[in-house]
C-alpha cells in the first residue's frame, strides 16, 4: 500500500490531479476519524481535515520520501490538532498572580512538593520526546499513535493503510531500540527510560 502512495505522490507531482482526488479519497476519513479523536469536536474535526490536504497539496514535492506519506500526514494532522487545541485554552493570569494565588492557598511546603512533582513529570515527558525522536520516522509514528493517542493496532493500520502485523512490527522494533539506546544521561534519566521502556511493553503486549 506505501507502494502505491508513492505511485500517486509521482503522478500528483507530474500535474496529475486525478492522483490527488484519489489520494485524499484513500485517506479523507481516517484522517477526520484521527483528528476527531485528538480534538473531540467533530466538525471542528472536518476543518482540520480539510487544512491538512490542503498543506499535503501545498507541501508535498518537500516530501523526501514517498513511502513516508503516512506518517507525515500524520504528522500535519497531530500538528493542526494540537495547534486548534491550544487556541481553546482561555487566557492564563501572569506569572505573579498564579504564584501569589498558589502561595496564599498552600503551605511552602506542599507547594514546593507539587512543584518537584510537576519538574519531574515534565522532564519523563522530555526524555520520552526526545527517546521518540531518535527513532526511525516509521516506528515513530506507530509509537505515537499507540503510545500517545492510545490507538490499537487495527486502528493504526487502518488509519496508515498497513497490515497490522506491519504495526506490530513496527511497535516490537521501536521497544528495543528504547530499551538499548545508549544516550549520555543521568542515573535518574536511565530509571525514566526504563520505566517508558516499560510503559511501552505493556501496552503492546496489550494488543
Amino acid at each position: 500500500m506505501e507502494k502505491d502512495d508513492a505511485q500517486l505522490i509521482r503522478r500528483i507531482l507530474a500535474a496529475d490531479d486525478t492522483a490527488f482526488t484519489t489520494l485524499v479519497e484513500k485517506y479523507y476519513r481516517n484522517v477526520h476519524a484521527l483528528a476527531w479523536r485528538k480534538i473531540g469536536d467533530f466538525h471542528h474535526a472536518e476543518e482540520i481535515t480539510q487544512d491538512t490536504f490542503l498543506q499535503v497539496y501545498k507541501k508535498l514535492s518537500t516530501l523526501e520520501n514517498p513511502d513516508q506519506f503516512a506518517g507525515w500526514l500524520y504528522v500535519i494532522v497531530d500538528r493542526l490538532c494540537i495547534g486548534w487545541l491550544r487556541k481553546q485554552k482561555p487566557a492564563t493570569q501572569s506569572l505573579e498572580d498564579t504564584q501569589a494565588d498558589i502561595m496564599g492557598k498552600l503551605s511552602y511546603t506542599r507547594y514546593v512538593s507539587e512543584q518537584h512533582e510537576t519538574e519531574a513529570v515534565e522532564r519523563h515527558h522530555e526524555i520520552v520526546k526526545n527517546l521518540l525522536e531518535k527513532l526511525p520516522e516509521h516506528e515513530r509514528t506507530v509509537v505515537k499513535l499507540h503510545y500517545l493517542d492510545e490507538m490499537t493496532a487495527k486502528e493504526i493500520g487502518k488509519l496508515l493503510n498497513v497490515p497490522v502485523k506491519t504495526v506490530h512490527s513496527r511497535l516490537h522494533r521501536a521497544r528495543k531500540r528504547l530499551q538499548t539506546e545508549g544516550l549520555p544521561m543521568t542515573e535518574e534519566d536511565r530509571q525514566i527510560l526504563k520505566q517508558a521502556a516499560e510503559e511501552l511493553s505493556l501496552t503492546i503486549e496489550k494488543e
